[in-house]
């Protein structure tokens, strides 16, 4: 069940997809236009392809943007998964043009993506096992004068409470998934690719959640925008009862045998 103002998140990133439909739509017809309004035939015929693919896009565009609106489909009507991560994908760059344009913060913008890429991804990939799942930290989720670095080692902790590593690895010893920590997205990348994870829940910031789940397209992200107490990369926080929540709406058994 969403929260309101999880609602209202996803009506910000929801509204200027709209406006990037339109966009999308007109560029469409302009281009058809332009079909017609007497071009030699040898122009007009390299236009009249560059048209038919650009009215193939669109319409892919179109079929996705139901998935976003109606983020059960793709689970019911598979051909629509596709399409629809297309869109929350590849149309962010321009709804956050538009959304500067409207006035609005590009974090705003990024944090209503991550709301309804939630969604998608949540309404359609749940039910995997335990091992198949990778729990993504940064490292400022780390207390910043801690001598005991987890970036290579989670084991290095002393689970001593100071910050939330401690419950991150309840979290990996109760339910059985896979922990790591990331320096950036090199890193981050690399770890994917070692794991090879089914789904993937990650805490960060709206720009590196947003950039992480467009390079790792199309694996699942749920992303988990971190709390920033003392400002950014500096002794982040994470809200536990959402990261438990995703925790069990995703994973086959909740608990390990």
């Amino acid at each position: 069940m969403l929260t309101t103002k999880e609602q209202s998140n996803q009506e910000l990133f929801l509204s200027l997809l709209v406006f990037s439909l339109v966009i999308t739509v007109l560029v469409t017809a302009v281009a058809w236009y332009f079909n017609f309004v007497g071009w030699t035939t040898v122009t007009q015929n390299i236009f009249l392809a560059l048209t038919a693919i650009i009215t193939l896009l669109t319409l892919v565009i179109l079929i996705g943007a139901l998935g976003v609106f109606w983020p059960a489909l793709p689970r019911k009507v598979s051909f629509l998964a596709a399409p629809t991560k297309l869109v929350i994908t590849y149309l962010l760059p321009l709804t956050v043009f538009l959304g500067k344009f409207f006035g609005f913060n590009k974090l705003e913008v990024q944090n209503s993506f991550v709301e309804v890429n939630n969604q998608f991804v949540e309404s359609g990939y749940l039910a995997v096992r335990s091992d198949q799942v990778l729990l993504l930290l940064p490292h400022c989720i780390q207390d910043h004068e801690c001598e005991y670095r987890i970036t290579n080692d989670l084991n290095n902790c002393r689970r001593c409470g100071k910050c939330q590593v401690t419950e991150m690895l309840e979290f990996r010893d109760s339910y059985g998934i896979n922990v790591a920590v990331a320096t950036g997205g090199t890193l981050a990348r690399r770890l994917v690719k070692e794991l090879r994870p089914e789904v993937i829940l990650a805490v960060a910031c709206e720009r590196d959640l947003t950039s992480g789940i467009q390079d790792v397209y199309p694996l699942p992200v749920i992303g988990l925008i971190n709390i920033r107490p003392e400002g950014p990369c500096v002794n982040t926080l994470v809200d536990l009862n959402r990261l438990n929540m995703a925790l069990k709406n995703t994973l086959e058994l909740t608990k390990v045998e």
